[in-house]
């Protein structure tokens, strides 16, 4: 891993060029954005809210779009991918040549609670008021991903950027779609798709140019989650070349092999279910690492099993590199978005923008800023800084000391001052009002003074560890220390294959039994058995999602505490008195066995 002066970025991209493994049923590989211009074409948003096309498939190329984007600076544009739709028939028939491929023992459902499936419901049928791709599109993107683009190479687009003592090497992969909702039952889909994975290297004491950090993007998520430390036992290395699994349609890299459920909070009621949580919580804290805490959020799986292709080295297929920087005229000069631009109000179903830009057309903080894009900031690239970091605020620490110290001997003194001055003014009518003041500002001085020696406390329990530190080095830091886990999380016990189908069926009829009873409340009040058929439905949902769980127990408290309390207002409010004397009396006795016990025990 050795970095000379003469070497080229696109040498040093080589160098490091990550491997990607995708899944076995995965549709879109990276492709050149050279071929797919050439199959789209180019419209611009008219003051009325109107499209009007620009150029037709065939009429672009990059350099074509680069100069479309400075002419047309100011105004919307897109590009658009798929103009024809698969029909049913072309869909059905396009599923029966085996195109689309399902992901083996994948239930999401299986993983969430009942009420997060309902509201997955609510969730798919918002789509039909939204701007969304429409039916039939990703198919025939495949077919022309398949015809026209897959048969050449799978370039990445490098990017080398140097800053505060960083070399950042950042590697885009270009996606004709994001087909994450229609094949794998995801969030959205989208045309064209931007993913990127971005190494950060800094010299040894050796001088030699090395990889310290890598970071993996995830969707839209930003932060210390996004990056792993090249030590991290989740990672895996080809030589210098590191290993990301792309999720199955969405393209979203993890460093390692896995089913990951992300839970999506929706959108109009992200707040409330955050303080929602945060109150079940604290009333059930037994339901804490349960689904029960996150049965609101919209569920969807992201899957990384990487038994598919794979591409760089080592692999089924190499990388094409391409260098891109600022001075790229395609990456520069067009802001539009690189697909079809559906207007959905959330977002998540229109196309998103090159490398360079957000959709409002400013800078992505991934190109603009990558060290604030993975909470690299913080971070010194040189491996010595952290001694010399101790040194000098230890010298920092031993310097505000002797402030505090100082300060403390004039408040002292003063306030010494002040109360004899008080005292004697107390012995004087004419001046024994004002003796309070000066009592008053004798507190102030004290309650500064205690402030003041409490943060000396503070600083010299700092200044000793800092001093071990400089002796014996700082204590080392696990690779996982930003996530907070310093110990590997273990892996979840395998659940029976009676229990994974008892789940799957479950997860299955669950929504359907819900609904049912949502309708019973609503009509269902006219029958005599009303709260029969309420409290026999809620049972039935409750029960058999724990009794599938493997939670009835815990289901059983909290339904029992739920209760109660539910018992203990309605008492409140109508028999006061007489509940709350119960629950006196209940207080009494349980204050009673206690102090009779602490008499038995001395």
């Amino acid at each position: 891993m050795s970095y000379a002066p003469h070497v080229t970025d696109l040498d040093l991209l080589r160098e490091f060029e990550p491997v990607l493994r995708f899944n076995e049923a995965e549709l879109f590989l990276p492709a050149d954005v050279a071929a797919y211009v050439r199959s789209c074409s180019l419209w611009e948003r008219e003051a009325d809210g109107s499209d009007r096309q620009l150029a037709g498939v065939g009429d672009l190329n990059l350099d074509a779009l680069a100069q479309m984007g400075r002419e047309h600076a100011s105004r919307t544009m897109h590009l658009r991918y798929v103009h024809d739709p698969l029909t049913r028939r072309e869909y059905r028939h396009w599923r029966k040549e085996g195109h689309l491929r399902h992901i083996p023992h994948s239930n999401r459902f299986a993983r969430v609670g009942v009420a997060a499936r309902l509201i997955d419901a609510l969730f798919r049928v918002s789509l039909m008021f939204r701007g969304r791709v429409p039916r039939g599109a990703v198919a025939a993107g495949e077919v022309t991903y398949r015809e026209e683009i897959a048969s050449g190479d799978h370039p990445y687009y490098g990017r080398v950027h140097h800053e505060a003592g960083w070399t950042i090497l950042t590697y885009w992969f270009f996606y004709c779609m994001n087909d994450w909702r229609s094949s794998f039952h995801g969030i959205n889909d989208h045309e064209a798709d931007w993913e990127n994975v971005i190494l950060y290297l800094s010299p040894g004491d050796d001088g030699v140019l090395a990889p310290r950090w890598v970071a993996f993007s995830s969707h839209d998520g930003e932060g210390d989650a996004l990056r792993r430390r090249v030590d991290d036992p989740d990672l895996e290395w080809v030589g210098s070349h590191v290993v990301a699994y792309p999720g199955a349609g969405s393209h979203s890299h993890s460093p390692s092999r896995c089913d990951e459920l992300v839970r999506v909070d929706p959108p109009v009621i992200g707040g409330f279910l955050k303080g929602f949580r945060k109150v079940w919580g604290a009333i059930f804290p037994w339901t804490r690492d349960s689904t029960l805490e996150d049965g609101f959020s919209i569920p969807f799986v992201d899957y990384h099993r990487g038994d598919g292709v794979s591409i760089g080295p080592e692999g089924d297929r190499p990388w094409q590199p391409v260098a891109i920087d600022d001075d790229t005229p395609w990456v520069r000069d067009f802001r539009g978005r690189w697909g079809l631009d559906t207007r959905d109000r959330f977002g998540g179903e229109s196309a998103p923008t090159g490398p360079k830009y957000e959709r409002n057309g400013i800078d992505r903080v991934r190109w603009e800023d990558p060290l604030t894009w993975a909470g690299m900031q913080k971070v010194d690239p040189d491996p010595a800084a952290a001694a010399r970091a101790v040194k000098t605020r230890s010298a920092q620490v031993v310097a505000r000391v002797a402030e505090i110290d100082a300060e403390v001997a004039i408040e002292r003194t003063d306030a010494r001052s002040e109360m004899v001055t008080a005292h004697a003014m107390t012995g004087d009518s004419a001046t024994a009002a004002l003796a309070e003041g000066r009592r008053t500002d004798v507190l102030a001085r004290e309650e500064r003074i205690s402030t003041l020696r409490a943060e000396r406390r503070a600083l010299e329990a700092e200044l000793d560890a800092l001093s071990i530190a400089e002796t014996q080095g700082l204590p080392p830091e696990g690779p996982r220390a930003h996530l907070g886990e310093e110990i590997p999380v273990e892996p979840e016990v395998a659940e029976s294959h009676v229990r994974q189908r008892v789940l799957r069926i479950w997860a299955a009829v669950s929504t359907p039994v819900l609904l049912a009873v949502i309708i019973w409340l609503l009509l269902g009040h006219v029958s005599d058995y009303y709260w029969t058929g309420v409290l026999g439905g809620i049972a039935l949902i409750i029960g058999f999602e724990a009794l599938a769980r493997g939670r009835l127990l815990s289901a059983f408290f909290t339904t029992m505490t739920f209760f109660i309390g539910v018992g203990i207002v309605i008492g409140l409010l109508q028999e006061w008195r007489i509940t709350l004397s119960i629950l006196l009396l209940i207080g009494a006795l349980v204050l009673l066995w206690q102090n009779v016990r602490e008499l038995r025990t001395s």
